[in-house]
């Protein structure tokens, strides 16, 4: 077996043990809001930009809300970023108008942690499919290796 074909193997493994753990912890993460808190906020930024430097779009959605204390959050999704496609990420953004009022959804023993959407779980899922990407393509280098 060459070097490369260990390395790729090494990262396939990597990537499907790191992505499965992210994943792990998001789930876990929001099975935890569904018992958060709530409280009226409002919207004071949300945009879609495109990076320069990189074929990929990003977006920014920020908000605030009053609990005791002014709070200003940027999760909008407890699940993470990553979208299917641009276009999901753009009727994404699209749900938040800056000045609209929300429901912000906070851990009481710590309202800095928050979120606008604690039920979409579409960006777990595109972990764990990175996740058995990397595995089975590991897997497939292993069983290349020993029927040859």
């Amino acid at each position: 077996m060459t070097i490369k074909a260990i390395i790729a193997i090494c990262i396939g493994y990597g990537a499907g043990a790191w992505f499965s753990f992210l994943a792990l912890k998001k789930r876990v993460l929001l099975a935890r809001a569904k018992d958060w808190l709530s409280a009226r906020g409002r919207i004071i930024e949300s945009t879609l930009y495109k990076d320069p430097k990189r074929n990929a779009t990003h977006f920014r959605v920020r908000y605030e809300f009053h609990v005791g204390e002014r709070i200003e959050g940027s999760t909008p999704r407890i699940a993470g970023d990553w979208f299917w496609n641009n276009k999901q990420q753009a009727d994404f953004v699209a749900r938040y108008v800056p000045g609209e009022e929300v429901e912000v959804f906070y851990d009481p023993r710590d309202p800095k942690q928050n979120c606008l959407d604690r039920t979409d779980t579409s960006s777990i899922s595109v972990m764990w499919l990175i996740a058995l990407g990397g595995t089975i393509l590991a897997s497939l280098l292993v069983w290349m290796s020993f029927h040859r």
